[in-house]
């Protein structure tokens, strides 16, 4: 098919339609021929210029410089410039032992006086270091250092007023400072942790002494967020970003150590300091090492607690919004590292057995023991006690339903054959048909799905994908999701359709509440931690013609940043976010959701509400409503009583409410305990009740949350009849050690095969003889498998997999990519003409076009790129850029995440029609956008961006033509 040509715009207005000129026959003197017989005019471009390296002189042989008089004065000047920086060193060394030593009489007295905390938590044979501490202190009385409250945020603060909690965390921060006590910022999600520790850095450099470089360790998503807080409220403070290459971080030890001014803060990640520079971090002489989200060196025998312990430092913290997750194991490891010399290895087993799970072993004088301790060196406050008391404003509460909503067909033949094992399947023994269905009643969606699942339920001939599963309880969960998550459940010709809603309950609600919620302007957030699940939700998405983006682990951190801010823009076209929980969870602000769906919950509760306060932070303006989606009768309804206890330990330890002097609140409130207890599993037993999925399916999304509201008030009812409470909640408080009991009582076990309220037993396989008359040798098994070159030695399960679905040692074939054509005319002049072309997109420019490579470069390379595959303005490649550059339609320049100015510019797609023309579609290194100098220029010039928009338009017409 032959394509028109549309006449191209001019690119700016210094050029008309009448002088555009190839430019490599133009003046090069700052001039440019006009048309016809007017004078050459003096132009000056807009755009910024790169200088071009001349090609390198040959080397010439060292001279040897005769000694003159000259010389030796030159000499003398380094060696007293030496001299004068060795002397400034060993200042700087003298001033750092002496704060060291007087942090360390502030600790030991600090200890002293509060060995109490830390002595019933040690074992008898380890109490030997607070046994030599009093022998040193006894004779001493000087009480530790007091609490100096601020009431004024520090001079170097410059970025804004702290707010009164803040002010508060600072004194919490500077008193254990100055105290010498390594200290934990527990503060809830997003209330300021990093502002907290970044003036406490300020109020260290504004006091007397030697000048100290700070260390942050911090997940690699939350780096950039530490760079552009401190360059906000600290800018007066040198901060270095070490992270990158190998090379750029040799790079970066070089600067630091050539030049005069000390670094105040060293900025780097968990990855970073597990690479092999993990001995330059041990050998530096840090102040405070600050580990943001601390929790990650919660398994001491981790790599990254490991390297972790291996900083010196004069004062350590932690920053999580979840100091205690899974167990007092967990809690251990924080402690180990922020007193090592106190909590040692041997330590270990008394909190280990103090909370077990797996036994049903709970010892609430050790709970009571480490509640007191992280009472006093932890800060904890949560949003909804800061805004009851009126110290945080603004950020309105979170509503948070538990929906348990029945099981399809679909799941419950699943399930059903996953538990039984069986080839056949008697559908009516599962489902009966109901009259509905005799009527034919039914909508296409679901007739589709029964007849599918009719041809399952006789047996198939096809090999068995969905018997090799290697953890029965995975699979269960994964069908609570969507049955086509497991193997050979989903049509072999796949199509998006209704079937895919009419498969799964969980998306029938989440149709049920966007279709309620989407109207109003709302935006939605959906959390699954399988990604198999967030390529199912893709599908309903296209199905229903909703907008969205995604992020999950594979997303890289360029890519990352772009959806977030694309997501949050005030004229977002975007209005459902699917996020998976483990790579969402951390360091996104996502104010503008007001609306959290949790597809399923993950074992760890803190995950789900690390998901839940992306949306529910400061800034958020809106009530955020949260759907925590259970699928009654299953394995994930089981799982709730464990989580339960885990939250019940959190709770218990850290509480939710800070004390009059802002220290966690030794009891839990009333409405509290009701709100974990009442996450304790439902009924098992059949889902015949007020709600099954007969209604379920007709229900309106308030008729379903009225159930659901009514189901936990009779929870909570029957809760305090069996615990003998009042319905009074002060009465929680007084009945605690008989209400502990009864809730931590027996072993918290999920049973696989305990399926709507029944045992299922797994059917067995028949037997088979396997002797014979004559014996046989033994055959011997290949199980070596040679993949790119490498083998491997698989072992029998894995290996029978493999060979079910092909030789692993057969070479794919490869698929030739189709090649893409190019454009007729240059994207700088927008003229035709001998022009050289992209090596890897349909862009092609004259050679003296090019902004960065002279025309006899461009001329002389074999391959060459155009200017979109590198940032205009620090020039980094797409590889360095993290895997991303945002490219304009309209004009030849490309940005990176980290140069681009996001609130001027406009966002346009992951392709462009022009490019689809050409075969050249959506490629995970590109975004196109209008540049800011574009859209000033279509602003300024409107005949300009007429013509840019009837050329687009005209290209989307032939596109869609195609």
């Amino acid at each position: 098919m032959s394509v028109k040509h549309v006449p191209a715009p001019i690119f700016y207005k210094r050029f008309s339609e009448g002088d555009a000129t190839c430019p490599t026959t133009a003046p090069q003197a700052g001039t440019r021929a006009a048309a016809g017989d007017v004078e050459a005019t003096p132009w000056r471009s807009t755009r910024p210029t790169f200088a071009v390296l001349a090609p390198s002189s040959p080397k010439l042989a060292k001279r040897k410089r005769e000694p003159t008089e000259a010389g030796m004065d030159c000499d003398d000047a380094r060696e007293r410039h030496r001299k004068a920086k060795k002397e400034e060193r060993d200042e700087q060394r003298a001033e750092l032992s002496s704060t060291r030593a007087d942090l360390d009489v502030a600790r030991k007295r600090w200890l002293y006086a509060n060995r109490a905390l830390f002595e019933p938590l040690l074992p008898s044979s380890q109490k030997g270091f607070f046994a030599q501490l009093n022998k040193e202190m006894a004779p001493h009385t000087t009480p530790p250092l007091p609490m100096h409250d601020f009431v004024v945020q520090p001079e170097l603060i410059v970025g804004g007023e702290m707010k009164e909690y803040q002010l508060a965390g600072l004194s919490f921060l500077a008193h254990m400072y100055h105290n010498g006590i390594n200290a934990l910022l527990g503060d809830e999600m997003g209330l300021g942790k990093t502002l907290q520790t970044l003036s406490l850095f300020a109020h260290i450099k504004e006091t007397p002494g030697p000048a100290l470089t700070h260390l942050v360790v911090c997940p690699l998503s939350v780096l950039s967020s530490w760079e552009t807080e401190c360059k906000r409220w600290v800018p007066s403070m040198r901060a270095v970003r070490f992270h990158g290459s190998p090379e750029e971080r040799e790079r970066l030890k070089g600067t630091m150590r050539a030049t005069d001014s000390p670094v105040d803060i060293v900025f780097t990640t968990y990855e970073t300091l597990s690479s092999s520079d993990n001995g330059w971090f041990k050998t530096r002489r840090w102040a405070c090492v600050v580990l943001d989200e601390g929790h990650r060196i919660k398994n001491a025998d981790s790599d990254a607690a490991a390297r972790a312990a291996g900083l010196g430092g004069l004062w350590r913290v932690i920053l999580t919004g979840t100091p205690i997750q899974n167990n007092l194991t967990e809690l251990w490891g924080l402690l180990h590292w922020l007193y090592p010399q106190i909590f040692t290895q041997t330590t270990r087993t008394l909190f280990a057995s103090s909370f077990d799970l797996a036994n049903g072993t709970y010892a609430l004088p050790v709970l009571n023991a480490v509640r007191e301790l992280l009472a006093t060196i932890q800060l904890r406050r949560t949003k909804a006690t800061l805004t009851d008391s009126g110290a945080l404003g603004g950020v309105p509460p979170r509503e948070e339903w538990t929906v348990f909503i029945p099981l399809t067909e679909a799941q419950r033949f699943w399930t059903y054959r996953m538990l039984t094992r069986l080839e056949k399947v008697d559908l009516e023994a599962i489902f009966p048909r109901t009259k509905d269905e005799d009527d034919g009643k039914m909508d296409a969606g679901r007739r589709e799905v029964l007849k599918h699942l009719e041809t399952h339920a006789k047996g198939d001939t096809t090999t068995k994908q969905w018997q090799k599963f290697s953890m029965l309880l995975m699979q269960l969960r994964r069908i609570c999701d969507h049955p086509y998550m497991i193997d050979d459940a989903e049509p072999e010709e796949y199509q998006i359709g209704e079937h895919i809603v009419a498969s799964s309950s969980k998306l029938m609600a989440i149709d049920k509440i966007l279709a309620d919620v989407l109207p109003k302007g709302e935006r939605v957030l959906i959390f699954s931690q399988w990604t198999d699940m967030l390529d199912l939700l893709e599908d309903f998405m296209v199905l229903r013609g909703i907008t969205y983006v995604r992020l999950d682990g594979s997303v890289s951190r360029a890519r990352r940043a772009m959806v977030i801010r694309m997501f949050q823009r005030d004229d977002s076209q975007y209005k459902v976010f699917l996020i998976s929980t483990k790579a969402g969870g951390l360091g996104i602000n996502l104010t503008k959701a007001s609306t959290c769906i949790l597809c399923d919950s993950d074992w760890n509760p803190q995950n789900d509400l690390q998901a839940i306060a992306r949306s529910h932070r400061i800034g958020q303006t809106k009530v955020v409503k949260v759907f925590r989606l259970i699928c009654r009768a299953s394995v994930e309804d089981q799982m709730l009583d464990r989580i339960r206890r885990k939250l019940f330990l959190s709770a218990k330890i850290i509480g939710d409410e800070a004390g009059p002097n802002g220290g966690p609140n030794v009891g839990m409130g009333g409405s509290e305990l009701m709100s974990i207890l009442r996450r304790g599993s439902s009924a098992l037993t059949s889902s015949d009740d007020e709600m099954n999925l007969e209604k379920f399916r007709t229900a309106s999304l308030a008729e379903i949350l009225e159930v659901s509201r009514a189901r936990n008030d009779v929870h909570d009812a029957r809760v305090k009849h069996e615990l003998k409470m009042e319905v009074d909640e002060t009465n929680l408080l007084r009945s605690a050690e008989a209400e502990e009991k009864q809730l931590l009582s027996g072993v918290a076990r999920v049973q696989s095969y305990l399926f709507e309220g029944t045992l299922l037993e797994r059917s067995k396989a028949p037997k088979v003889n396997t002797q014979s008359a004559t014996p046989q040798k033994r055959g011997r098994v290949d199980r070596t498998v040679t993949v790119g070159g490498m083998s491997f030695i698989l072992d029998d399960s894995t290996l029978e997999t493999i060979n079910s679905k092909g030789n692993a040692t057969a070479t794919p074939k490869k698929v030739k990519k189709e090649r893409f054509e190019w454009e007729d005319y240059c994207m700088s002049c927008r003229d035709g003409g001998e022009v050289a072309i992209c090596n890897h997109c349909p862009r092609v420019f004259h050679a003296g076009c090019h902004p960065t490579h002279t025309a006899q470069e461009v001329n002389a390379a074999p391959l060459i790129n155009c200017s979109q595959h590198s940032c205009r303005d620090c020039a980094r490649s797409t590889t360095a850029a993290g895997g991303l550059l945002l490219r304009c339609q309209t004009c030849p320049y490309a940005f990176c995440s980290d140069c681009v100015p996001w609130d001027d510019i406009k966002m346009v797609g992951d392709t462009i029609p022009e490019f689809v023309l050409r075969k050249f579609g959506k490629i995970g290194s590109a975004y196109f956008i209008r540049c800011a100098d574009c859209c000033e220029q279509g602003r300024a010039d409107p005949a300009w961006a007429k013509a840019w928009e009837a050329e687009i338009a005209e290209a989307q017409r032939l596109v869609d033509l195609l």
